[in-house]
């Protein structure tokens, strides 16, 4: 009897135990659900990615310039992962350092366009170039489409004076006015490029 009595105390407490994980297992797949909809958090992940694009496309320009024209460059670091569970406000720091540097790349390869005297060279940078341009225009749809996101968000008086929301998205407000100024200054470099590249050709 008392060996019946363990086994069927043990067979209760089995399916107490699945009952507790089956509930606990809705619990996480509803705090999930919850999570997914929530345009604060496909924001943030927008914002994420978008930095991730804009460091991996910026710096393989900077990298391709330095190994073809010009090794005197400063190679960029981009970031290749990021964890924004917390906020972006951790990374803005480190974006505008980065931002720095590439526009440092940028005004170094504008001093030496102007003093370039091989259109091979000016040749392999406009292609180059273009090639980055192309890249970033893809950005910008998705730069316009998180900045209406966020602005939709953020435009709940409940959330613009919490602190949580206030830098909610900083590092996706700093893309949008830096990949358009980063792309002016690319723009730049092609115009000069080209304008020398026609004009040494004229001259041969």
């Amino acid at each position: 009897m008392s060996r019946f009595l363990s086994v069927f105390a043990i067979s209760i407490a089995l399916l107490a135990s699945g009952a507790q994980a089956e509930t606990v297992g809705w619990r996480d797949l509803a705090h999930a659900r919850k999570v997914a909809s929530d345009p604060y958090h496909q924001l943030n992940q927008d914002q994420s990615q978008l930095m991730l694009d804009f460091m991996a496309i910026s710096a393989h320009f900077a990298k391709v310039q330095r190994d073809n024209y010009l090794p005197g460059l400063n190679a960029l670091s981009p970031l290749t992962s990021a964890d924004f569970s917390q906020g972006s406000y951790p990374y803005a720091e480190r974006l505008n350092a980065y931002l720095e540097q590439a526009s440092e790349v940028n005004a170094k390869l504008s001093a030496a366009i102007e003093a370039e005297q091989d259109p091979a060279k000016l040749a392999q940078v406009i292609q180059a170039t273009n090639k980055s341009l192309d890249a970033m225009a893809a950005l910008s749809p998705r730069l316009e489409q998180f900045k209406h996101g966020s602005d939709k968000y953020l435009d709940k008086k409940e959330r613009i004076k919490q602190p949580k929301y206030a830098a909610a998205f900083t590092v996706g407000s700093t893309l949008v006015d830096a990949v358009p100024a980063y792309q002016a200054q690319q723009q730049v470099l092609l115009a000069k490029a080209k304008q020398l590249k026609a004009l040494l050709a004229h001259n041969l």
